[in-house]
């Protein structure tokens, strides 16, 4: 009986004390939580002073419609120890993208909810960017991470509110091991290791696809073998291989699908190496790639790493016609002077068949019935047979020999030289030139931007159809003067490298005024991380003068051929007469037209009225 009595004594006692039992086992549990709640606030807020350095740039924080959560947000902001802007959501007026971020989500269904808000006109690829997860497991911290990796957000920590203390997470997309898989690493002292990647300087390794194609100076392939490095050089190429270098990636190299080369932008549909960075089947492209406006709608351009002009190459000026060299040794001026002359000396002979005849015979001479004939004759070195005896007449006569003598030897004396000369007339050198000229451009399909001004220049455009080097087939044949009714719009280095690599085909020559100024960049997908990645390593490259050194080594820039051949005396050839020839013909033809008029004047009365007029004094 009385160990019965203590049995209950006991049970009284213990339901007497269960009220309280439960009251203390609840305040335990608020303690917990809010000590749990103190510990991530106080984390948050550390990575918030430590690594969102730029106080001015606002701070965006999204929650759910949680207690818990709101007081986890409080205790974050009263905790930071520098003053910044913190928006509560994403809806502040005027601006557009939000580069520091912390986001609460309960659970991975709500985190997945939440990752389909990220879009590129939104967050920055390259902000910092700090999840809090209320609960998740391991399994879910990895898909977390996965679902980061695919947006290419790589500076990223995850901090998960499992148990009494919270557990923190970051990754890495390459190591050792992996390449483009991400690590997820466990943090266990965050004051002691570098939760975000600030700079990507190792690739360990692992392959990066570049799209390009044969352009050379810019790009030269020399072996593309997949599973094995891509070897390339051209100064755009020697600028991707210091960048695989200095960051320790393979390059892979792929070309546009058909050879289609640079290819047409098209947020719908783009073609060439335009689409292959579109769809991200590459990871950057290079090849003598401007900053295009239609580009930028689709693709991300890097830092310009050189500046080139745009200009043409042009054709060298219309060979001289065999008339034209005989009239090369005097200029127009002088030309029009003489057969002005000639002119008012015959008019004035014909005046003088109405004067009487002492008048001519003091200006002629007695006995000269042919003085007209007579001033040709001395233009051509003949003879006369009946010279006269006034002092008068001798005189004009004398001076006009004279005159005549001068002006052969002279043009005899340049006619020899000239008719030797291969020489063409000046070509078209200014773009000004060329638009008031009837020169067809040659032009690449992406070029029609330059024409925009003057849409009546587009009739005489001719597309350079797309292929390997194309461009430089182009400027072959102007060089080896197959064209000589166009020209092509290139780059300078175009034309630097086909003077010096390719002067057997002809030498070029390019207009002294440029188009317009032509930076070149890399492009990117418009959702990398490599952007930032490659520009600071291609800022030290320009700095280093490296790129003007290797854009000199593929070019010949003083416009000059490499080797001048002496030049020659050289005989008087059947092609260089071609135009005296054709002078004689002429002179026969009029002979032979006069004396078909003598022969049908004997017919005509009229006709030899007219021929008697100039035959006699």
């Amino acid at each position: 009986m009385k160990l019965v009595s203590n049995i209950m004594m006991n049970c009284l006692i213990f339901f007497a004390l269960l009220p309280t039992i439960h009251l203390n086992a609840a305040t335990s549990a608020v303690e917990s939580s809010k000590r749990t709640t103190y510990a991530t606030a106080s984390l948050i807020a550390e990575i918030i002073d430590e690594y969102y350095i730029l106080h001015t740039m606002p701070l965006l924080v999204i929650r759910e419609y949680e207690p818990d959560q709101a007081d986890l947000v409080d205790q974050v902001i009263q905790n930071l120890q520098h003053r910044r802007i913190v928006q509560l959501d994403a809806t502040l007026i005027g601006y557009t993208t939000w580069f520091y971020g912390i986001f609460f989500c309960q659970n991975l269904s709500s985190f997945q909810k939440l990752i389909e808000l990220f879009t590129l006109e939104r967050y920055d690829i390259v902000g910092y960017y700090t999840f809090v997860l209320i609960e998740a497991s391991e399994a879910e911290v990895n898909e977390v991470f996965n679902t980061v990796w695919k947006l290419k957000l790589l500076r990223t920590v995850l901090i998960v509110v499992n148990g009494d203390h919270p557990q923190l997470f970051n990754y890495s997309p390459y190591s050792n091991n992996t390449c483009g898989e991400p690590i997820v690493h466990r943090v266990q002292e965050h004051s002691s290791t570098e939760l975000f990647i600030h700079f990507l300087n190792d690739f360990y390794g692992c392959p990066l696809k570049l799209g390009t194609f044969e352009s050379p100076p810019f790009v030269h392939i020399l072996s593309a073998d997949q599973g094995r490095d891509s070897l390339i050089d051209g100064f755009e190429g020697d600028l991707v291989s210091t960048l695989a270098g200095k960051l320790n990636f393979r390059l892979v190299v792929m070309t546009p699908p058909d050879n289609a080369q640079w290819g047409v932008p098209s947020p719908n549909g783009s073609t060439g190496l335009m689409r292959i960075l579109q769809d991200e089947t590459v990871d950057f492209g290079v090849g003598c790639l401007g900053i295009m406006a239609q580009r930028n709608e689709i693709l991300q351009p890097g830092r310009a790493h050189y500046n080139s002009r745009a200009l043409f190459a042009i054709p060298e000026g219309q060979p001289y016609s065999p008339i034209e060299k005989l009239l090369r040794p005097f200029e127009r001026t002088v030309w029009m002077v003489l057969v002005g002359q000639l002119i008012s000396i015959a008019f004035l002979m014909l005046c003088l068949k109405f004067a009487s005849d002492n008048v001519r015979n003091f200006i002629y001479g007695e006995g000269n019935q042919t003085a007209l004939l007579n001033l040709f004759n001395v233009v051509y070195s003949g003879g006369l047979h009946i010279f006269p005896r006034r002092n008068f007449a001798r005189t004009l006569l004398v001076l006009w020999i004279v005159h005549c003598f001068v002006l052969r030897t002279v043009y005899q004396g340049l006619l020899f030289r000239y008719l030797q000369d291969e020489s063409s007339h000046s070509p078209v050198d200014t773009v000004d030139g060329i638009e008031r000229s009837t020169l067809h451009y040659h032009i690449n399909k992406n070029s029609d931007r330059f024409f925009q001004h003057n849409p009546s220049l587009l009739k005489r455009v001719r597309y350079i159809p797309p292929g390997n080097d194309s461009m430089g087939a182009a400027l072959d044949a102007v060089a080896s003067r197959r064209v000589r009714d166009g020209v092509v719009l290139v780059t300078l280095e175009h034309i630097a490298y086909h003077n010096k690599h390719r002067l057997s085909r002809g030498f070029l020559r390019s207009t002294r005024d440029s188009l317009n100024g032509f930076p070149m960049v890399i492009y990117y997908p418009k959702r990398t991380f490599l952007v930032r990645v490659l520009n600071r390593v291609i800022g030290n490259i320009e700095t280093a003068g490296l790129m003007n050194y290797w854009v000199r080594r593929y070019g010949n820039y003083n416009f000059l051929p490499a080797k001048l051949t002496m030049v020659q005396p050289k005989p008087l050839e059947l092609q260089h007469m071609m135009g005296c020839f054709l002078f004689i013909c002429v002179q026969w033809s009029m002979s032979c037209a006069v004396f078909g008029l003598e022969l049908l004047s004997s017919r005509v009365a009229w006709l030899q009225r007219v021929l008697q007029f100039f035959v006699h004094r």
